[in-house]
């Protein structure tokens, strides 16, 4: 007797655990916040790391369309000698930086 009611106190209890569980998980915000105001100098590093990561991207971009119009240029054409000039991006990029 004693046994039956120590486990429907058990398993009263986990139901009891289980529910405060719940409702605590769901009392928590879905979004995080940051805990204090981030200062000038956090808010301009964020800035220049998203401002470089965008620049690394377009180079990215520009290369892939050179390497595009590298290799379709260096394909003989219709009445063209087959004796053409092969420029690699590299080539290009370093003439522009010696340029600048």
């Amino acid at each position: 007797m004693w046994t039956e009611n120590l486990l429907h106190n058990m398993s009263s209890l986990r139901f009891l655990e289980t529910v405060v569980l719940i409702f605590f998980l769901a009392s928590l915000p879905l979004e995080a916040k940051p805990l204090r105001k981030r200062t000038i100098s956090e808010v301009q590093l964020m800035h220049n790391v998203r401002e470089h990561k965008q620049v690394g991207e377009r180079q990215n971009w520009l290369q892939g369309r050179l390497k595009d119009i590298i290799a379709a240029s260096a394909k003989p054409q219709h009445g063209q000698s087959g004796k053409s000039i092969n420029i690699l991006p590299n080539d290009v990029l370093s003439l522009n930086m010696r340029h600048s």
